[in-house]
This record gives structure tokens, sequence and C-alpha cells, in this order.
């Protein structure tokens, strides 16, 4: 009997050694390794340096979604690639901040942590308000930490609210200031410095609130620049990018790539990265108006491309 035809003498997939998975893993595209990963244990354990190339990216993704669907481009900025996929838990969510992979959604009044790569989903307890408008989010750790803690801020005329969350717990807990104090009422950017357990609130290019999660303190600061530092003894624990997808998109190439039309407008919703050696890195939050009656919006997030795994609880 021939070999081939014995089904005893054929081996499964699954049995192939662990180098020759991994030979095979670092050869897919993005798309082809995550249903690689998904296959089981030993395929997703030989990915590993796999995985790992693509987390070493020195640049974030952008994830660009299509109106009201659920089909999204997601951009390789470092390599100037393009994919498309479908992401349902995107179709009609707000992106409120983004960090270390993860992404805090508010869609249909429920609030949750949503990791794209492969799709994890961790809900939130119900949000105080009912409708998302100048909202901007920013949380401490990925929400698999228990040390993750959550901010939510949104101007209340002259004043702010921030409701803030700790993973685990069970209600937002709601602070306001009232007290006027000169910043402007929309939030462009937010993030926060572990050394100093704080949250940071920038207003525009020369104002920034920010919150202590130890003393749940607020604080007002005007931001200087090109003075001597020594006149100065608070500095932001971070360093900002503005327009990043605006100047993206200034390369023709790039706008064709993320079919970006003229006859509509995109809010794009910023990040936090953490390069090694280095200050933490604030991508602010953008809106594009590329229509003048805004009868076609897109939404989208810069994300960094991490992979993660999420036991079920038992």
């Amino acid at each position: 009997m021939d070999a081939d035809s014995d089904p005893g003498s054929r081996r499964p997939w699954t049995d192939l050694p662990l180098d020759i998975l991994a030979s095979i893993a670092i050869r897919l595209s993005l798309l082809e390794l995550l249903s690689f990963r998904g296959t089981c244990k030993d395929f997703r354990s030989a990915s590993s340096p796999a995985t790992a190339k693509i987390q070493s990216s020195k640049q974030p993704w952008l994830l660009l979604q299509k109106t009201n669907d659920s089909k999204c481009i997601l951009y390789d900025n470092q390599d100037s690639k393009t994919y498309n996929l479908k992401i349902p838990d995107l179709d009609g969510a707000i992106c409120l901040a983004s960090y270390q992979g993860w992404l805090l959604l508010f869609k249909n009044k429920s609030i949750y942590f949503f990791s794209p790569f492969p799709g994890y989903k961790i809900t939130l307890p119900e949000f105080p308000h009912m409708q998302i408008e100048k909202h901007v989010g920013a949380f401490s750790h990925p929400p698999t930490s228990p040390d993750c803690m959550i901010t939510i801020i949104n101007p209340i005329g002259s004043s702010f609210e921030i409701n803030m969350l700790s993973i685990g717990g069970d209600t937002w807990t709601r602070y306001t200031r009232s007290e006027y104090f000169d910043v402007k009422p929309m939030v462009s950017a937010a993030t926060f410095d572990h050394t100093t357990n704080t949250f940071y609130y920038m207003h525009g290019t020369d104002s920034v609130l920010t919150f202590s999660a130890t003393d749940k303190k607020w604080q007002p600061y005007n931001i200087v620049s090109g003075e001597p530092k020594k006149k100065y003894s608070k500095y932001l624990p971070y360093v900002y990018r503005e327009n990043v997808f605006l100047n993206a998109i200034g390369d023709e190439k790039v706008k064709q790539l993320l079919d970006v039309e003229d006859d509509e407008y995109v809010d794009v919703c910023g990040l936090t990265r953490e390069p090694e050696n280095s200050l933490p890195i604030v991508y602010k939050n953008e809106t594009l108006n590329f229509s003048t009656t805004k009868t076609r919006m897109r939404k989208a997030v810069w994300i960094e491309p991490r992979f993660y795994e999420v036991r079920a609880s038992r």
C-alpha cells in the first residue's frame, strides 16, 4: 500500500515541530498570522517571534473605520501597508482612548475595552452619561492589570467633570471642578503619568489640567516653550505630537491607500505610547474637515500593534 494512501501515515499540521511552525509564522501577513495564532496552543506559541517582530514596530498603526460599517482599514505607517478588516465591535463605536493596544470604546450606551488583536472585549459598569460628547478618556494600565484606573473627562460650561473607575469596581465616581480657570473647554489629549500617579488633560498647546489619582486634587498649568528650563520647576512628563494624521495623508499615495475622499471629515483618536529609554509620546486627537456639509464622517484611532491573551475566569 502506498504510504500516501494510508491515513495512519499522515501527520496533522499540529504535529509539526515548533521551529518549523515558527518559520512558517514569520512569513505570514498580519491577517494570516491572526488566523495562525488562533489554531491551537502550539501554533500560538510558535508565533511568538512573528508577533514580537510586529510589536517591535517603532510606529503605531492606524485603524480607519468605514462609515456605519464594520469594515476597517488597518494602516501600517512604518511599512506603508494596508489591511482590510471587519471589526463589528468598532461599528458605531466612539473611541475615547488608546494605550498599549487596548481601546476604550463607547457604543449603544455601554462602555468597554477592546483589543483588536485578536478581538477581546472587557465590559465595564454602566457609564453615568447616556451620550458621549466632547468626552476624552485615559487609563493608567492595560485592563488586564489590577492597577488599571480609568478616567473620562468632559467640559460642563466653564468647569470640568471627571468620572473615574478602578478596574474591578462596580460604579464610577464623579469629581467636578467648579472654579473657573483659563483653559479651552475642548480637551485635545489625555494621558497618565506613572511617576506621580497623575492624569494629564491637554487643552490646545498652551494649557494642561492635571488630576491626582492619589489625593483627587486638580491643578491647572500653562505650557510655556522657548524659555530657559531653569526658570520652571515642573515639566510635562511626556512629549506630544500634533497633526500626525494630517501630515500622513499629505502624501497623496497614503491618502489613496486610506481611501480618504474630499467630501468627508475624519475624527481621529490619539494614543499614548511608551518607547524604551525615552519619555512617553502622546498623539493628540484630530478632526480633519474635508467636507463643509459634514454628511460623511469617518472615525480613526492610532493603536499600537499588541497581541493579548486573556484567560476566561472560572
